[in-house]
């Protein structure tokens, strides 16, 4: 912090838009992010975890920042074999080469909360085995408690740097991470949700070798998402993979109502079908999802009709709703489609010479401290899909992607998210299509055939029991739709 408040009074008398400060910003951007680094693996747990979240907010934070500490995603500092012996004492009761046939003393991989490593089960299964560190969930208070002093810290220093925000959002998010049955869950799912897509997988959890600090599923061997070198090795069209990365998450968002909230690279396999021979997108960790209001779901896909559309009337609608202030509206067509809300030139086309002069007008009085209130009067929602976006976008780029392609895959799921059903609305409606089928048929005699069939009483149980699985209907769009409450596991829709 010294080193920025240095900076800053060397140059309150002449400005802060010249080049030369710009160079020397980006020295102490870089200087303070090698600390933060140092940081982070020196105390390790809560602090590698609050590292990769600062690693992520590449919308907001410095690149000297988000490049320097994207080496946590995969590289974190181990614990020791003892201390893994240790967690299996007190979560089985047994050392781990009682439950099974072979563990590997050295993890494969190490993250901010766990460790992972490869393990055969007593009856020959490859499996990979996630565990907690033992002194995470015990320290979180503390660690908390540091954390939120530096950001009141910075805040008294730098007022345009308001950051209270995202500490608490992370307190939130990571809560949930210390429970891996949590995550089991929310893995399952994920597949459930999928279970038609052939070219997607979530690994199978082992049950009866997990517990809420032990994590055991099956090992899948394959290559990072964004591992270019590899996946022409094994040969995989990277394009493929960069659709099918967008195809997945679009889905996720813009019909199930769900964030996969950490989609980075080392989170996302490629590996080959070894019947098909085609390429398989696998994901993992699934320890931190967000489930989206009804509400929010539907009007985040009518802001992409908007936005396809060049609908400014819906687009000021359907933000609102989501609850986007009135002056920060005119920003999200930039946001999310790279133009301004004027533009009606096709999506994808980039901004001519005078669109960029009209945004570098706009922007010229826009502030640190504006962008930090933007991003603290968004609804957390939002902020969930803006992270989510963002680094599938990261990915996207890297294999090869461009704007248009992302915006047609964003813009298909969104259509079908506003038309897009629950799994009761589904069979109610096949339900209520078969009796109006038979009463055709049956002419007068229709409401014998039904009673003959049961499909009256069917109706009536499965409008009962989608009414007490939603709570209320909320008209939105020409048809009433089911408003999910909490964590119900209810969450696929169909088209």
């Amino acid at each position: 912090m010294a080193d920025y408040k240095i900076l800053h009074l060397r140059y309150a008398s002449v400005g802060y838009t010249s080049d030369t400060y710009k160079a020397e910003r980006k020295l102490v951007h870089q200087r303070c992010a090698d600390r933060l680094l140092g940081l982070c693996r020196l105390n390790t747990g809560i602090y590698c975890k609050a590292g990769q979240h600062v690693a992520s907010l590449t919308y907001v934070v410095p690149p000297e920042y988000t490049n320097t500490l994207s080496v946590l995603q995969d590289r974190a500092p181990f614990k020791s074999m003892k201390e893994v012996e240790q967690i299996f004492q007190e979560e089985f009761g047994q050392h781990p080469l009682d439950l099974f046939r072979e563990f590997e003393s050295v993890p494969m991989a190490a993250a901010s909360l766990a460790q992972v490593h490869r393990a055969v089960t007593m009856d020959g299964r490859l499996a990979a085995v996630k565990v907690q560190y033992n002194d995470v969930s015990r320290l979180f208070e503390t660690d908390m408690w540091t954390m939120q002093t530096l950001s009141n810290m910075v805040g008294f220093l730098f007022p345009e740097f308001e950051l209270g925000w995202v500490v608490e959002e992370f307190r939130d998010n990571l809560t949930a991470e210390f429970d891996f049955t949590i995550e089991a869950r929310n893995g399952e799912a994920t597949k459930e949700r999928f279970k038609n897509r052939s070219d997607f997988y979530v690994p199978e959890i082992y049950w009866d070798l997990s517990t809420k600090k032990i994590l055991t599923m099956e090992f899948i061997e394959g290559i990072k998402v964004n591992d270019l070198e590899s996946l022409k090795k094994l040969g995989v069209s990277p394009k493929w993979v960069r659709t099918a990365l967008l195809e997945v998450f679009a889905e996720m968002v813009f019909q199930h109502g769900v964030v996969h909230c950490d989609p980075h690279a080392g989170n996302i396999l490629v590996t080959k079908d070894k019947r098909t021979g085609k390429g398989k997108f696998v994901l993992l960790d699934h320890g931190l999802y967000r489930t989206l209001d009804e509400t929010f779901r539907y009007n985040y896909c009518q802001l992409w009709r908007a936005l396809i559309q060049n609908d400014n009337e819906l687009l000021v609608r359907a933000s609102t709703n989501i609850g986007i202030p009135e002056q920060y509206i005119e920003f999200i067509p930039l946001i999310f489609i790279q133009r301004p809300a004027s533009s009606r030139q096709k999506i994808g086309e980039g901004m001519t010479a005078s669109q960029r002069q009209e945004v570098k007008s706009s922007m010229k009085n826009v502030t640190m401290a504006d962008v930090f209130e933007f991003l603290e009067v968004l609804p957390r929602d939002m902020l969930l899909v803006f992270r989510t976006i963002n680094l599938t976008r990261g990915i996207h780029q890297q294999l090869g992607g461009d704007n248009v392609e992302r915006f047609h895959i964003n813009a298909m799921f969104a259509t079908k998210g506003v038309w897009s059903e629950t799994r009761e609305e589904e069979q109610a409606r096949r339900l209520k299509r078969e009796k109006r089928r038979r009463d055709r048929l049956n002419g007068r005699w229709g409401w014998l055939a039904s009673w003959w069939y049961g499909i009256e009483d069917n109706m009536d149980e499965n409008s009962s029991v989608a009414t007490r699985a939603h709570g209320k209907q909320l008209g939105l769009g020409p048809k009433n739709r089911w408003y999910l409450f909490g964590d119900t596991p209810t969450l696929y829709r169909s088209i």
